[in-house]
């Protein structure tokens, strides 16, 4: 291979190279300079409503078992076979107030009333017997003794005699009057409006004074235990012991087969004392006709059987010109976040008057027509830019 070729190979490599390089040059020399863009930032999209004052009745909701206001035993006053039970004297039976519920037999008890009746008949005797003596000891001593000043002996008068057959007669009437009462309570009559809760009778059993054999609660009211905080107790009014007035009025209500059905009742009273286990108060809900046995409806609502698990919604005072805002825009140490009208964030301080489950009630800290800040936000700060995307408040 001659020189000039040796030349040539490794003088064209070199010519490509550099030619590649100031064509490289040449175009990174001539392309145009990059303008720098500047971003603005929008701020956080956040959702607000407006506060505004208003109005609000408290409403106390609880829960609790239903169960009759009265419950007796039912206990025989006299001892004897029974001869008769009512039809309807059996778990679960209603019977109205002095319907029969059973009767033991009275025979004894009517011969018992007639020898009452007939040891009368002989005290009115011997107290005619000696009212009539008496009547002629007297004028005998006015014609013995006219113009004596001394008293007469009072035996002679037979003023002893008389006192002790008139009470005689007063006993013998004691007797018939509870010989009378004994034959009456072998007849045993509901007391109140009542259904069957329990019992243990049937014809021919004997049954003896003082022993129970059943037990009625009443239909008329239902009575519903219901445990309150002591934070809630104190929007309630609740008539003092002793005190005729009425307490709150409260809504009763039970889910069954996917309906719920409603009962208007009224705080009565309450225990008094707090469960030294939950630390709550317990109120007394009473409402009228749990049964519906006055009820005259075409499509009337079902029974509320003693025990039915029930949420109850007590109506309590008026809260006057406060602000009720979502739970969850209340903030730590009783703050709340405000887009002011630069759409800039402010913190406030606020007075809560009271929490609820998805609501909060503020009495101040908040002027009307502040647009309050329900989204959370990371790192929230005074002065934070914002974008509002308003919407209703719930």
């Amino acid at each position: 291979m001659s020189r000039k070729t040796k030349l040539l190979k490794i003088a064209i490599p070199l010519i490509i190279v550099f030619s590649a390089l100031g064509i490289m040059k040449f175009l990174v020399l001539s392309r145009p300079v990059p303008v720098k863009e500047i971003k603005e930032n929008p701020g956080v999209l956040v959702e607000v409503f407006r506060a505004d004052k208003k109005n609000r009745h408290i409403f106390i909701k609880g829960t609790g078992t239903a169960k009759a206001a009265r419950e007796i035993s039912v206990i025989p006053q006299v001892s004897g076979r029974v001869t008769y039970t009512a039809p309807g004297l059996v778990v679960g039976g209603f019977f109205k107030k002095d319907e029969l519920l059973f009767e033991i037999e009275g025979i004894d008890y009517k011969l018992a009333l007639e020898r009452a009746k007939a040891e009368r008949a002989n005290a009115e005797y011997g107290l005619a017997t000696i009212e009539s003596k008496a009547r002629i000891a007297r004028e005998e001593w006015g014609r013995i003794n006219k113009d004596e000043q001394s008293r007469p002996n009072p035996l002679a008068l037979y003023k002893p005699q008389l006192k002790n057959a008139r009470a005689a007669l007063a006993s013998a009437d004691a007797v018939v009057e509870q010989a009378r009462i004994n034959l009456e309570r072998t007849k045993i009559r509901a007391p109140f409006n009542s259904r069957v809760r329990s019992e243990n009778i049937d014809i021919g059993q004997y049954v003896t004074r003082g022993s129970s054999v059943a037990v009625l609660s009443g239909t008329d009211t239902s009575e519903i235990n219901v445990p309150i905080t002591a934070d809630d107790l104190r929007w309630l009014n609740i008539p003092a012991q002793g005190e005729n007035r009425n307490g709150p009025p409260a809504v009763v209500s039970v889910n069954t087969g996917g309906e719920t059905y409603k009962w208007e009742g009224r705080v009565t009273r309450s225990t008094g004392e707090v469960d030294p286990k939950s630390r709550m108060i317990r109120l007394i809900v009473e409402i009228n006709d749990p049964y519906g046995l006055k009820e005259k409806k075409e499509t009337a609502r079902p029974s509320l059987p003693e025990g039915s698990f029930v949420d109850v919604r007590i109506k309590g005072g008026m809260l006057k010109d406060v602000f009720v805002i979502p739970r969850a825009a209340l903030r730590d140490n009783s703050t709340v976040w405000v887009m002011d009208s630069e759409k800039k964030l402010r913190i406030k301080k606020v007075t809560p008057l009271r929490m609820e489950k998805y609501e909060a009630i503020i009495a101040d800290g908040i002027d009307a027509g502040d647009m309050i800040i329900k989204t959370n936000i990371s790192g929230a700060a005074n002065g934070m830019k914002l974008r509002q995307v308003e919407v209703r408040k719930e």
